[in-house]
């Protein structure tokens, strides 16, 4: 009995070794770096929102949603095309970017700034329009945002990891163990299955609107 009691007690307390915890930062150190990127860009979206004045958030609307009166305006298609496009803009630079051999930094750069739109539109609703802003925030537009972000963050590891391989073909540091065009039909099926994804939060956002938007007072 008390071997028994060993055997299954060793392995839970040797979950947390530190060579563990080298495998998931291996393994998961682009998803948990992308995913801090994000998060970094929504803490100063937030901040630049609560300093910015109107005119320049408005300028802004079509990446984020800045423009209530507008949006709410629109027909449930006119709402789909809009939360569509500019995730569709996202990814498709994120496309461009994992095909490209310099890719890497700007990917960054991709990543935190779609966190940034999302804290402006967040700090936006907040500050502007108090308890109904948080609350539209949260019923209306987090479900397809929070979906498109796991997405995106996905899809740029996945772009990560392509445009370093590109980059160490072109160096000569790393042999080509597919031909490159099997490489970018893979890419481009990822690319098509975060489309896929984003077309659904698009869908989700629409419905949220349609349904919720109406019930608060701005």
């Amino acid at each position: 009995m008390k071997g028994l009691v060993l055997s299954i007690g060793l392995p839970r307390k040797g979950r947390f070794r530190l060579p563990d915890v080298r495998y998931l930062v291996k393994r998961y150190g682009i998803l948990l770096l992308l995913a801090a990127l994000l998060l970094t860009g929504l803490v100063l979206g937030v901040i630049y929102a609560a300093n910015a004045d109107s005119q320049t958030l408005l300028s802004l609307d079509f990446l984020f949603t800045t423009n209530l009166d507008a949006r709410l305006s629109q027909s449930a298609f006119g709402i789909f095309c809009a939360c569509f496009a500019s995730d569709f803009l996202f990814l498709f630079g994120v496309y461009l970017l994992g095909v490209a051999a310099w890719g890497i930094p700007f990917l960054f750069l991709t990543v935190c700034f779609k966190g940034f739109g999302t804290g402006v539109t967040a700090g936006f609703l907040c500050l502007s329009h108090s308890l109904s802003g948080a609350g539209f925030y949260l019923l209306v537009l987090l479900p397809g945002t929070f979906l498109f972000c796991v997405a995106l963050v996905r899809f740029c590891a996945f772009a990560f990891e392509s445009s370093k391989r590109v980059f160490c073909i072109l160096l000569g540091k790393q042999a080509v163990a597919r031909p490159l065009r099997e490489e970018l039909l893979t890419f481009s099926s990822r690319f098509l299955s975060a489309l896929l994804v984003t077309f659904f939060a698009s869908l989700l956002d629409t419905l949220l609107w349609t349904l919720f938007a109406g019930t608060f007072q701005f």
